[in-house]
């Protein structure tokens, strides 16, 4: 069973669990690290990269739902 290398949860406790050889990470640990990012002051470049993905993920996981509800 595959666990996030941060948090420890294993996939059932999470929506996706990404792996690359033997590293996880869990799809709450990544949007951790990007609050994370995009709290710091400066690196403009950063916070706006955070942004973008806070807002395909929004869409993301709104299409995920209403696929799941059909």
């Amino acid at each position: 069973m595959t666990r996030c290398g941060f948090c420890g949860k294993s996939q059932e406790d999470v929506r996706l669990i990404l792996t690359r050889g033997e590293s996880a990470i869990c799809d709450e640990c990544v949007f951790l690290a990007f609050d994370v990012i995009g709290a710091e002051k400066g690196r403009l470049h950063q916070r706006a990269a955070y942004s973008v993905f806070k807002v395909v993920a929004a869409v993301g996981r709104r299409l995920s739902a209403a696929l799941a509800a059909r």
